[in-house]
C-alpha cells in the first residue's frame, strides 16, 4: 500500500476542491500537499461545508434491487453492467470493478477522521469551545450517517440473535489509509453508529444554520432510524417522538408552494418558501437507469396503481413517459436527485410503525391519517379506521412504501428488515431471476479491491 496515503489525500482534497471551490477556499493558499491538513476551526468547518460531497453522495444503488422500480428487456439491455446485476440480483455484482457506493462513504468517513483528529490537536480557548462541540457533532452525525448506509449494503441485516457474530463494518477511526482495519460484527457496527449519535446529540445544536448541517431533531432523526434497522421498537419510538416534538408541519400537497406546471414540483432546500418536512438536507448518488431525464426505469404497475383516487401523490410524484408508462420525479430535492436526507414523514412513518408494534396500533394508524390528510385533495380522504393490530400495522407499513418508495433506498432497507412473503422476480430474455427471504444475496458483496488490499473476509453470495 506503498504511497496509498498520499493517493488518498491528494483525492479526497481533488474532489473537496472541485465540489464546493467557496467553500472550501483555505485550500488555495495551501503550498504543497504536506500543507493541507486543516489547521482551524474556520477549515475544520469548510470542509464540512462541503454540501455537493457530504449531501449529495448517499448510495441508491440498492433501489435498483427493490419491487418498486421494472425496466424493459430494451432498457436494461443499454443500462451499465453494474446496474443490470443489481436488477437481477447477480452473485458478482462489481466483477472486479470498483464500486463508489463503497468507496465514496468510505471517503466521507475518512474525510471526518481528519477533521475529528484536528479537533483533538487544537488547543482552544473558551470562546472556541462551543464552535468545536459543534464541528464535532457535525462531524460524529455525518460519520453515523456514513456508517449506517454502508451497512444496509454489506452487512446483514440487523438480528439480535445473531449481530454479535454476523460479520460488519471496517470501522475506520483514522485518517491514515495505511491502516489495516479488518471486519467489526454487524454489532460492534451499530453500537458505533449509536456512539456517534449519542456523542453527537449532547453537543449539536437545536437548529442548525442551514439544512445541509445536522441539528438535534436530525440526529433523533437518524437515531430513530437505526433502531428502527435494529428492530428495536421501543428506542425507535422514543428518538421518532423527540424528533417530531409537540408541534410539526407537514407539507400540504394542495399548497401553492407545490409548483403543479414545474418540471420540479416540491421547492429545492434553498428556496425561501422551504418545503417545512426537510428536517436534514441530502441528495443520493444519480445512477443513469433511475434518473427520469432519460426514461429508463418504470415505476412498478402494483405500486402505481396503489395510489387511490385522491391521492395527489399519483400526480405529483410521477409523470408517464412517451409510452404512457409511470416514471419517479417527485423528489424532495426539488430536482432531478433523489431525496436521500430526513423528512418529517419518514420521522412520523417511524413512530407510527413504533407504536403498533408495541401496543398502540391504533395511535400509529391515527398519526398515518393525520400525514394523509396532506397528501389527498382537500375533502377527498377517508381515515382509516383501527379494526386490529395487525390490520392497522398492514396499513402502516403499505402507506409507507407509497410515501417513501423512492426516498433514498428505503425500500430496500425495509425489503431486508421485513421479508416478503413470496420471492421478488425478474423476467428478463425469457430467463426468470428470483430473489427470496433469506437469501444471501440481500447483501452486496465487498468490492474485489477491498478485499484484496486489506485481506477482509468476503460476504457470501
Amino acid at each position: 500500500m506503498k504511497n496509498l496515503k498520499s493517493l488518498f489525500l491528494a483525492t479526497t482534497l481533488a474532489i473537496f476542491s472541485t465540489c464546493c471551490q467557496k467553500q472550501n477556499e483555505w485550500l488555495d493558499v495551501k503550498r504543497s500537499l504536506s500543507d493541507v491538513a486543516p489547521s482551524t476551526l474556520a477549515d475544520m468547518q469548510a470542509i464540512l461545508d462541503n454540501s455537493n460531497f457530504f449531501n449529495a453522495s448517499y448510495s441508491m444503488l440498492a433501489l435498483l434491487g427493490t419491487d418498486n422500480l421494472y425496466l424493459s428487456d430494451k432498457n436494461l439491455s443499454a443500462i451499465s453492467q453494474i446496474e443490470r446485476n443489481v436488477y437481477l440480483w447477480a452473485k458478482d455484482l462489481f466483477q472486479t470493478a470498483p464500486s463508489t457506493d463503497f468507496s465514496s462513504g468510505y471517503v466521507k468517513i475518512s474525510a471526518i477522521n481528519i477533521v475529528l483528529e484536528g479537533l483533538d490537536k487544537m488547543k482552544l480557548s473558551g470562546a472556541e469551545q462551543s464552535m468545536a462541540s459543534q464541528i464535532e457533532g457535525q462531524a460524529r452525525f455525518q460519520r453515523a450517517f456514513a456508517y449506517y448506509s454502508l451497512a444496509q449494503l454489506f452487512c446483514k441485516p440487523f438480528h439480535a440473535q445473531t449481530a454479535s457474530t454476523d460479520l460488519g463494518l471496517q470501522l475506520r477511526t483514522s485518517s491514515d489509509p495505511n491502516i489495516v482495519v479488518k471486519r467489526s460484527t454487524v454489532a460492534q457496527t451499530y453500537d458505533f453508529i449509536l456512539s456517534d449519535l449519542n456523542r453527537a446529540l449532547e453537543i449539536l445544536p437545536e437548529s442548525p444554520t442551514h439544512l445541509t448541517r445536522p441539528g438535534k431533531r436530525a440526529c433523533r432523526g437518524l437515531m430513530a432510524k437505526v433502531y428502527l434497522a435494529m428492530g428495536d421498537y421501543e428506542n425507535a419510538k422514543r428518538f421518532a417522538d423527540q424528533a417530531l416534538g409537540s408541534k410539526f408541519d407537514l407539507l400540504d400537497f394542495n399548497s401553492e408552494i407545490i409548483k403543479k406546471d414545474d418540471p420540479f414540483l416540491f421547492p429545492a432546500y434553498s428556496n425561501p418558501h422551504q418545503n417545512p418536512e426537510l428536517v436534514f438536507y441530502a441528495a443520493s448518488q444519480s445512477w443513469a437507469s433511475m434518473w427520469p431525464v432519460y426514461g429508463v426505469a418504470n415505476v412498478d404497475s402494483t405500486l402505481y396503481d396503489s395510489y387511490s383516487a385522491g391521492d395527489l401523490r399519483k400526480t405529483m410524484f410521477f409523470r408517464q413517459d412517451s409510452e404512457g408508462r409511470p416514471i419517479f420525479t417527485g423528489s424532495y430535492t426539488g430536482t432531478y436527485y433523489n431525496f436521500g436526507g430526513i423528512a418529517i414523514n419518514e420521522i412520523l412513518l417511524i413512530l407510527a410503525e413504533s407504536l403498533a408494534r408495541t401496543g398502540d396500533a391504533d395511535g400509529g394508524l391515527a398519526l398515518v391519517n393525520k400525514l394523509l390528510f396532506s397528501r389527498f385533495k382537500t375533502g377527498a380522504f377517508k381515515p382509516y379506521i383501527h379494526h386490529g393490530e395487525q390490520s392497522s400495522l398492514r396499513i402502516i407499513v403499505d402507506e409507507r412504501r407509497k410515501e417513501l418508495a423512492f426516498t433514498a433506498q428505503l425500500r430496500w432497507e425495509d425489503l431486508r428488515r421485513l421479508p416478503p412473503q413470496k420471492p421478488l422476480t425478474r423476467l428478463y430474455q425469457g430467463v426468470r431471476y428470483e430473489l427470496g427471504a433469506g437469501d444471501p444475496r440481500w447483501v452486496f458483496p465487498f468490492p474485489d479491491q477491498e478485499v484484496n488490499l486489506s485481506s477482509i473476509e468476503q460476504n457470501i453470495r
